[in-house]
């Protein structure tokens, strides 16, 4: 019995990692046993299987795909991003409310590509996690939009601004109110220096925070009743980084921003 494309290709990762060795470019067996970690005798049966199906094509021992196995795997390759987008960890997705990012980003998560999940451990609730550090102190240019406050961020971008890093940031208006009453010096600091600028979110946030620099997005969403959990999604793909500035400047709109420093 004819075997269908999707059972073809979707249940062997052998054969999809075939096809997309191949979308990248011609190559000979011995390059394939190479890539896959594999011999001549086990490979074999799944490159007959993918001829047969006029996937790849062979010609003087060095294969192709072919014009429809260049079709299905450009048409899959944002499928299986997308699941794998959704792996890091299905409770966590199944539980946040996705209904603030807009469709057109949602069509396109497959764009946050490889995501690591970071979850505070019980003796450093209340520290930024070092991967985050990390990638911010050394990023050039910062947008970030935020609708909760973090003890640690005032002096953190404060620093940040008169080192160079040039920032946009956008807060919602309880938030700016604890930064100018509760941190005045660096809240100065951030005001008067020529590489920040602060936007007031006079509107309820669709959001509680997006990071996005020149290395890498950090991304917080609600639970689905409207909770807050410390977990923070993070991704440094290139892709990932035009997506979370499309969602930074979607909530910049939203927000309708103003550059006005509140009286407390």
């Amino acid at each position: 019995m004819k075997q269908s494309l999707v059972n073809l290709i979707l249940f062997s990762d052998r054969r999809k990692d075939l096809l997309f060795f191949l979308k990248e470019e011609p190559r000979d067996i011995d390059a394939i046993k190479e890539l896959l970690n594999v011999d001549a005798s086990s490979i074999q049966p799944h490159i007959k299987k993918m001829k047969d199906a006029h996937l790849i094509t062979e010609e003087q021992k060095v294969y192709s795909l072919s014009e429809i196995g260049k079709v299905i795997v450009e048409n899959m390759e944002p499928l299986l991003n997308s699941i794998e987008v959704f792996e890091v960890d299905d409770e966590y997705w199944k539980n946040r409310d996705l209904t603030p990012i807009p469709d057109y980003l949602l069509e396109r998560i497959d764009e946050l590509g490889h995501c690591e999940l970071l979850e505070p451990d019980v003796e450093h609730m209340l520290e930024t996690p070092k991967v985050f550090m990390d990638n911010i102190q050394s990023s050039k240019e910062i947008f970030t939009f935020v609708s909760y406050f973090h003890p640690e961020a005032p002096s953190l971008y404060a620093d940040l601004a008169e080192n160079g890093t040039k920032l946009t940031l956008c807060m919602t208006k309880n938030v700016i109110e604890r930064l100018v009453s509760s941190y005045p010096e660096e809240a100065e600091r951030l005001f008067k220096n020529e590489n920040s600028k602060i936007f007031v979110c006079q509107k309820p946030a669709p959001i509680p925070s997006i990071v996005v620099t020149d290395k890498f997005l950090a991304l917080k969403l609600f639970e689905n009743d409207g909770k807050l959990r410390d977990q923070l999604l993070i991704s440094t793909g290139e892709k990932a980084l035009y997506w979370g500035q499309e969602l930074f400047w979607h909530c910049m709109r939203m927000a309708e921003p103003t550059e006005e420093k509140p009286d407390i």
